[in-house]
C-alpha cells in the first residue's frame, strides 16, 4: 500500500498539465515561490477568509495573465531536490482547512483554467463529516474521505496535512507546545497526531501527504524534525509573503510563505501585493 501510494504521488506531479518538462536547472539556480492561501469559497457570504466562486476565478485568470504558472508543493520539492525544474514565475494555489466548498466551488474552476491545487486538511474535521453523513453543505461541511478520493482521482489536487486535531486556541495555540512538557513527551504528541491523519488517508485513500500547513502559522524546531523524519518535504506557514527555493537545497522548500486572499479585497490589489514581493524578492538576489 505504502508503495502504492508513494507512485501515485509521482504519477500526479508527473502526469499533470503544470508538471510537463522543462528547461534543465542547475545547482544553486533559483525561484521565486508564490503561495496564494485560500480557505472556504462561499457563494453566500464574503470575508477575510472567505472567497466567492467569482473572486477565485478572477484571481486564476489575473495570476495566470500575469505570467504565473501553478504547480503543485510535490513539484516544488522535486526541483528543491535537483530532481526537475520550474517555471519562471511558479505560484501554488492552496486551501486550508479541507472545506467541502473547495471540491463543490473550487473543483469546477481549477478543471475550467486547467490548473492544480493543494487543499491541506484537518483529520478530525474530515472524520466527522465522514461518521455523520452531514458531509454536503457547502457552508459548513468538510471533506469526507469519499471527497478526497474524488479530488485525488481529478489529477489536479494534491492533499496536505493540517494536523488531526490539533487545529485548536487551546490546550495549545495549534501546534506549540505545552507548559512543563519536555521535549520528548511534545515530539511524541506532535508524531501520534500527524501520523494519526497521515495514515487515515493513506489507508483511506491509498495516498501519503508529503506537505504540511501548520495551523494559525505556529511552527517549530522539533515539529519541523517530526515532519523530516515522517518523510516531509514541504510546510506552509501563514508569513505574508513569498519564498525563494534552491534547486539542489531540499530545506528550502520549508517554511513557504504564503498570501492570504482575503475576500474582503480586490483580485487585483492582492496581485499588485504579490507582485510587489516577487519584485523585492527578485531584487535581494
Amino acid at each position: 500500500m505504502k508503495r502504492f501510494a508513494a507512485i501515485l504521488t509521482l504519477l500526479i506531479c508527473l502526469a499533470l498539465p503544470c508538471a510537463l518538462p522543462r528547461a534543465a536547472a542547475e545547482e544553486g539556480d533559483e525561484r521565486i515561490v508564490t503561495a496564494l492561501m485560500y480557505h472556504s469559497v462561499l457563494a453566500s457570504r464574503q470575508g477575510e477568509y472567505i472567497v466567492s466562486p467569482a473572486r477565485l476565478e478572477e484571481d486564476i485568470k489575473n495570476f495566470k495573465e500575469a505570467g504565473y504558472e501553478f504547480v503543485l508543493p510535490c513539484e516544488v520539492a522535486l526541483y528543491a531536490r535537483g530532481e526537475r525544474t520550474l517555471p519562471e514565475k511558479p505560484a501554488i494555489l492552496t486551501f486550508d482547512d479541507g472545506h467541502y466548498n473547495n471540491l463543490y466551488y473550487a473543483l469546477p474552476l481549477l478543471e475550467k483554467y486547467d490548473v492544480c491545487a493543494a487543499i491541506n486538511v484537518i483529520g478530525a474535521f474530515s472524520a466527522f463529516s465522514s461518521d455523520s453523513g452531514d458531509c454536503d453543505n457547502p457552508n459548513y461541511s468538510h471533506l469526507t474521505w469519499e471527497n478526497m478520493r474524488t479530488l485525488l482521482k481529478s489529477g489536479r489536487i494534491e492533499l496536505g496535512n493540517h494536523t488531526y486535531n490539533m487545529h485548536k486556541y487551546s490546550p495549545r495555540f495549534g501546534i506549540s507546545p505545552l507548559d512543563k512538557e519536555s521535549d520528548k513527551e511534545y515530539e511524541n504528541a506532535l508524531f501520534l497526531d500527524f501520523s494519526r491523519l497521515h495514515e487515515k488517508v493513506l489507508q483511506e485513500c491509498g495516498y501519503s501527504m508529503k506537505c504540511f500547513a501548520f495551523p494559525f502559522g505556529k511552527y517549530t524546531k522539533i515539529a519541523e524534525q517530526v515532519l523530516k523524519n515522517m518523510g516531509y518535504t514541504l510546510t506552509f506557514t501563514c508569513n505574508e509573503g513569498v519564498s525563494k527555493v534552491t534547486f539542489g537545497a531540499p530545506l528550502s522548500c520549508f517554511y513557504i510563505r504564503r498570501i492570504n486572499m482575503d475576500g474582503r479585497k480586490t483580485s487585483l490589489s492582492l496581485l499588485h501585493k504579490a507582485e510587489r514581493y516577487y519584485v523585492q524578492a527578485s531584487s535581494s538576489e
